[in-house]
């Protein structure tokens, strides 16, 4: 798609949505939603019967939203969670059911962070487009060295991410189960598996920016975000039952289009176990656990947590504001949930919070080639991050699908990245098919060097008489593995920069 067409798709879509961005330039941050009263719900699971998860999956239009949306088992809205282990396949019928007549007709599947094949009919978002009347069916070989974690699948149409995935929330989570976990008391807990999604307001509905020329971001950073407020597993402020000292994982994706998440849970401390579905201690010689007051989850990010129940017995979990940028998205304070006790132990007397700690001789069997020690450095890459008016561009080019891959990698090697961000607000680097580990941001060493697939790239840093220098962040890309030979994607996460031209193809040979 042309950037004249899809500027003319963008403002289509603003139309049919049903009116501008609301709200003026002073607007404050909005206030918080009310609690709902609606206990956390959960999505359906298909899990792997001899080895084969299968699921039938439909892309229709909401008759609540007029948007795409996934339909599962007859029911619209709904994304199963997919329950695999390595070795397994995950076997996908997608069948595009739109009429054509929206803004969005095409549709595929991207099976974000797993390390399997990008060639059909794997995780394919390059040849596999399913235009309305289609179906795609995908076979997606777990490999037996799969990082067991939470990971996540969702469309990857260029020019149509955005609305699907941002707008509409298409997206399901996929669990690989069989951590070995050094945590003694991890598999006994009881586990939520959340997916932090945008919704658009009836009263107020918007569509990201086509481009970096809003001006109104600079008087209020974190807010508010016009006609856009964030849901819990399709429930806006549900209420988690947790009672005072008992100790709970939560496995959250940020399914967002734009949204940085800064989690915090009032009084407690996030006591992080894995990043983008990696345990901590896959990087020889990282502590199994994190204990923190609150971590940044940046669109596509995945955290898992455990969190102790307050000694009062109430508390909530809530993303804090997030400064973008001078140029960036808003991204203000709200609250994602409730935590409560249950009746019966709502008045009970207050319990020391629990500490989770790993035990002394436990051993992680992970993903060889993410522990021991990393190869010497193949080949250096400069990304360079840039935008204007008209776009957003990786090194000075706007993506194209039929442009030839911008980087060829050979397989069974490791390669150091620099990306450097020229403009004034932050990005999101995503690379498929593989983690990476970061090493450093704007030149300083990273404390706690963890596996990761999407990671913040900081806005650059104004000096002197107008000049500046671009942030940057430095990391190590692991494509040891033979299965990730094909041809696959890099691209700023925040899904209208995507849209937008802020993509390039890379192969592995």
């Amino acid at each position: 798609m042309t950037r004249s067409a899809w500027k003319l798709w963008i403002l289509l879509a603003l139309c049919a949505c049903g009116g501008g961005s609301g709200g003026g330039a002073n607007a404050l941050p909005p206030a918080n939603p009310p609690p709902s009263d609606v206990p956390l719900p959960s999505a359906p699971v298909v899990a792997a019967v001899r080895g084969v998860a299968t699921v039938d999956l439909q892309v229709v239009t909401s008759d609540k939203t007029g948007l795409p949306a996934f339909a599962f088992r007859g029911k619209t809205g709904v994304a199963p969670t997919i329950d695999v282990k390595p070795g397994d396949k995950i076997v996908v019928s997608l069948k595009n059911e739109l009429t054509g007549s929206g803004m969005a007709v095409d549709a595929n599947l991207h099976f974000h962070g797993l390390t399997v094949s990008p060639r059909f009919p794997s995780d394919d978002v390059l040849t596999m487009i399913a235009t309305p009347g289609q179906t795609l069916h995908y076979t997606v070989p777990i490999p037996k060295t799969q990082e067991p974690g939470l990971y996540w699948y969702h469309p990857h149409v260029h020019g149509e991410t955005n609305l699907q995935v941002g707008l509409a929330g298409m997206s399901g989570a996929i669990v690989v189960e069989g951590r070995s976990s050094p945590v003694p008391a991890l598999p006994e807990m009881k586990q939520h598996v959340i997916i932090v999604r945008d919704v658009q307001d009836a009263s107020a509905p918007s569509l990201r920016r086509a481009g970096p020329a809003d001006t109104d971001r600079n008087t209020h950073p974190c807010g508010p975000d016009p006609g856009i407020h964030l849901s819990v597993n399709n429930v806006t402020r549900p209420t988690v039952t947790i009672a005072p000292g008992e100790s709970q994982l939560f496995r959250v994706v940020n399914a967002t289009g734009h949204r940085q998440l800064v989690l915090q849970a009032d009084g407690q401390m996030l006591q992080i176990v894995a990043i983008d579905g990696y345990a901590l201690d896959t990087y020889p010689g990282s502590a199994p656990v994190l204990r923190v007051p609150k971590y940044v989850v940046p669109t596509a990010g995945r955290l898992e947590f455990v969190l102790t129940g307050p000694p009062s017995g109430a508390s909530e979990l809530r993303t804090l504001c997030y400064d973008a940028g001078p140029g960036g998205d808003p991204d203000p304070p709200e609250i994602l949930a409730d935590l409560r006790a249950p009746d019966k132990t709502a008045a009970a007397a207050p319990l020391a919070g629990a500490r989770i700690a790993p035990a002394p001789s436990a051993r992680f069997e992970g993903r060889p080639s993410a522990r021991g020690v990393v190869p010497a450095v193949a080949a250096e890459r400069i990304v360079r991050f840039t935008e204007d008016s008209n776009g957003f561009y990786i090194n000075g080019q706007y993506y194209d699908p039929h442009a030839a891959p911008m980087f060829t990698v050979k397989t069974g090697t490791v390669e150091r990245w620099t990306v450097l961000n020229l403009t004034e607000e932050v990005h999101d680097f995503h690379l498929h098919q593989v983690h990476f580990l970061v090493q450093a941001v704007n030149g300083t060493p990273v404390a706690r060097p963890h596996w990761t697939d999407t990671f913040l790239v900081p806005q650059r840093i104004p000096g002197a008489n107008g000049s500046f220098k671009p942030g940057t962040i430095q990391f190590l890309a692991d494509f040891r593995d033979p299965v990730i030979r094909g041809t696959f994607l890099f691209h700023c996460h925040i899904l209208d920069h995507e849209d937008g031209g802020m993509m390039a193809k890379i192969q592995a040979i």
